[in-house]
């Protein structure tokens, strides 16, 4: 390399590194202002309400929240992941099964179309009563919510992936003498992968969701379930503890799905 184009060049890594650095760095300096921001807000409506007991400081519920890990709350969240690893594994299985039927059969995909539609806007909060009656209060009722939650959003999103593969990767596949599972498996889900984890991501926080109201109503273990516990005593501090844990956990799951996403 001469010289004068190494002194160009490298200038320009130099830089780029330094600018990939700095983005990172601003990133985690946003999410520690939101932090901060909401903690302030959280203070300042506690001071306006003036009831610690209805609405306690940042500090009280950190403070609960410490006491908490060394109590239920561990066992709590295994309970919730345990609902959430079996209902929302079914429901992503579930939806790219349907997705890679209802693509290979256009018959399939005239027959389903309607039922997702219909479905689809019937939030999963609304079959809580159906689920009790059908389950009983138990681990049968987060279960079934959190796989309805999951089915649509990975099974659209995997149809309309499937969808935009573009034709002459297939054609070419098939002129190499692919067979049909090979096609599947080599050429379809890898081109279709970015949107199957853009679904995978939505039915995670929808999934979520629907676990922490199932389990607000019809479980007898894990977060949502300890949440009406604690306010059956109006323990607000803790009741505060567990939601604050219910969220971290969230951004947790959604953070790596993101990562995941990044390095497609």
């Amino acid at each position: 390399m001469s010289d004068s184009l190494r002194t160009t060049v490298l200038p320009r890594r130099v830089a780029a590194g330094a600018g990939a650095y700095w983005r990172r760095y601003l990133r985690r300096c946003e999410f520690v202002v939101a932090l901060a921001a909401l903690a302030g807000l959280w203070h300042a409506v506690s001071v306006a309400v003036n009831n610690r007991t209805l609405v306690p400081p940042p500090l009280v519920v950190l403070d609960a929240w410490f006491h908490l890990w060394g109590d239920e709350l561990p066992g709590d969240i295994v309970a919730s992941l345990v609902h959430l690893g079996i209902g929302y594994g079914a429901g992503v299985a579930t939806g790219l099964l349907l997705a890679l039927v209802a693509a290979r059969f256009r018959v399939v995909e005239a027959v389903i179309d309607p039922f997702i539609e219909v479905l689809r806007p019937i939030g999963a909060i609304a079959w809580i009563p159906i689920a009790i009656l059908m389950f009983g209060i138990g681990r049968g009722v987060p279960v079934f919510l959190i796989f309805y939650a999951a089915i649509f959003p990975v099974f659209i999103n995997t149809l309309a992936g499937i969808k935009k593969v573009d034709s002459k990767l297939l054609q070419a596949a098939e002129m190499l003498g692919a067979s049909r599972r090979m096609i599947v498996t080599h050429v379809v889900m890898p081109a279709s992968l970015p949107l199957v984890l853009a679904g995978a991501r939505l039915s995670l926080g929808v999934a979520w969701m629907a676990m922490v109201a199932a389990e607000l109503t019809g479980a007898d273990s894990g977060l949502g379930w300890r949440i009406f516990w604690y306010q059956e005593f109006f323990a607000m501090d803790k009741v505060m503890a567990v939601i604050l844990t219910v969220g971290l956990l969230g951004y947790v799951f959604d953070t790596l799905l993101r990562w995941m996403q990044a390095r497609i």
